[in-house]
């Protein structure tokens, strides 16, 4: 797992993003796929928009290693 985290800070760092910032982004994309609905990149990214992150934050890499953070953490908390 923290090898995907560490991948992931990197590419929002490439996209502009400070560190500090990077764990409230990540926990906002948490809390779109924790709402139990079909999340696709489109949605995310218009919803991070919504929330004054910026514009198509999400590219299918990101979203696939946000993605599979969530899981492992939603795994990790139903054991």
């Amino acid at each position: 797992m923290g090898n995907r985290l560490n991948d992931l800070f990197l590419r929002f760092q490439k996209k502009g993003f400070i560190p500090i910032e990077i764990p409230g982004l990540i926990q906002d994309v948490f809390n779109m796929l924790g709402k139990g609905r079909y999340c696709s990149i489109i949605n995310v990214n218009q919803e991070l928009e919504d929330l004054g992150w910026g514009i198509e934050i999400m590219d299918n890499v990101t979203y696939e290693l946000v993605n599979s953070l969530f899981n492992k953490k939603l795994q990790t908390s139903l054991s």
